[in-house]
């Protein structure tokens, strides 16, 4: 008789061990399971390592003529001329700007940081007075991409908390009075209006506008109303983007897109897929981390965890087995 089964007759001893590691099992298959499909994280929306760059963008970026008054990090190339970077001194960890493949960047500046460039360096006529670095990039693009664009994804799914209607020429959105909304907007009605009206907001609000499309834009005076609130433009199925004489006030979070056009200013941070503007994006209004109701964020755990989930099955599979066992083979 094993050890375990000593002082137990040879009845219980079949069910005891069984039972017990069924019920455990019953107990720890929920944790296994969300923790090897993601676990929660809710409430507090926040843009990761992005949040200090005033624009990330996860392919090229090409741009004259115009500036980001923040730091910059680009996966790919950069292509530049008569542009200035991070002139408001918001550098990201010492940073002024972040590039993954090649740097080609003349009659322009780079100020109050450093540079990281991943692969060949030609400049010429440039105002710099950082440090040129390289080896490990100080930032993990493909980590960001994955986290935005969850956070992109899962924003898209929250319920609405108000209204939109496109009339007149105008978007009207009527909130619901909380300290926080999320309002649905279809890409065609943003890219086609040229002012709008807010209502039953509450002052200083986190406002989540979540524009659904392939193709999207803004123009005209339509974001001018959000001057004054924490507002995150969530482009979550955007591939394109025009920005033309605009004033954005808010943050734009399209992960997926590539952006075009040019006049007027962005106020905020810029996630996208790739840039080609002459735009002008400022550094203020950075989104602010937020408890947003509802939102829960699934992040991935280790694989040990998966791992952990198949032991226990197969435990219980074969003490479920030995229990349907004839009694003669059961060892007691």
């Amino acid at each position: 008789m094993d050890s375990i089964d000593a002082g137990l007759s040879p009845q219980r001893t079949e069910y005891l061990l069984p039972e017990s590691m069924m019920s455990f099992a019953k107990r720890l298959l929920p944790v296994a399971f969300l923790a090897a499909t993601g676990a929660a994280q809710a409430g507090v929306l926040d843009l990761g390592a992005a949040a200090s760059y005033n624009l990330l963008s996860f392919g090229d970026f090409v741009a004259s003529g115009s500036d980001v008054e923040g730091a910059v990090a680009v996966a790919g190339n950069v292509q530049a001329s008569s542009y200035s970077i991070n002139a408001n001194n918001r550098a990201a960890n010492g940073y002024a700007l972040v590039v993954g493949g090649n740097l080609n960047y003349g009659n322009g500046s780079i100020s109050h940081g450093d540079a990281y460039v991943g692969g060949s360096r030609s400049t010429y006529s440039l105002g710099f007075s950082g440090a040129w670095q390289s080896g490990v990039s100080p930032l993990s693009f493909s980590d960001q991409l994955n986290y935005l664009s969850n956070v992109s994804l899962s924003l898209s799914g929250l319920a609405s908390t108000g209204t939109t209607a496109a009339q007149w020429g105008g978007l009207y959105f009527t909130g619901g009075g909380s300290g926080v909304e999320v309002f649905n907007v279809s890409g065609s009605d943003l890219a086609s209006v040229n002012w709008a009206s807010l209502s039953n907001i509450a002052a200083g609000s986190t406002i989540i506008l979540n524009v659904s499309g392939s193709s999207a834009g803004l123009s005209g005076g339509t974001p001018n109303v959000f001057a004054n609130y924490n507002v995150l433009y969530n482009f979550y199925e955007a591939t394109s983007l025009s920005f033309n004489n605009v004033g954005v006030y808010g943050s734009i979070l399209a992960p997926l897109a590539s952006v075009t056009g040019g006049g007027g200013q962005i106020n905020g941070n810029v996630i996208v897929a790739d840039w080609n503007s002459g735009i002008q994006v400022n550094a203020n209004r950075y989104f602010v981390a937020t408890d947003i109701p509802g939102f829960t964020l699934a992040v991935p755990e280790p694989r040990q965890y998966m791992m952990l989930l198949a032991g226990f099955a197969i435990i219980v599979m074969m003490s479920a087995r030995r229990r349907r066992q004839p009694a003669h083979f059961r060892k007691v």
